[in-house]
């Protein structure tokens, strides 16, 4: 077998497991994202507010699940938010 058969071989699999990841990745984020919607409701506007504020840079998924369910309650910029 020729060099760029083998060359083009090893970019499919390569390919192949890359797509499997980011799949991989992408479900978790839905259940992620679904289970923080489901608990958000339970919270008080003070602890969604905390979450949007302090979350962001550790986990975007949740602090965007708290500032939907902050917006479902009236909530719009982040000027309200910080007012909390």
């Amino acid at each position: 077998m020729s060099f760029w058969n083998k060359v083009g071989q090893v970019a499919k699999v390569a390919g192949e497991y890359a797509a499997k990841e980011a799949k991989t990745q992408y479900e978790g984020a839905k259940e992620r994202s679904a289970q923080y919607a489901e608990e958000m409701p339970d919270l008080s506007d003070r602890q969604l507010a905390k979450i949007c504020l302090t979350e962001a840079q550790r986990s975007p998924i949740k602090a965007v699940a708290a500032r939907k369910e902050l917006r479902n309650r009236g909530y719009e910029t982040m000027e309200d938010i910080k007012s909390i």
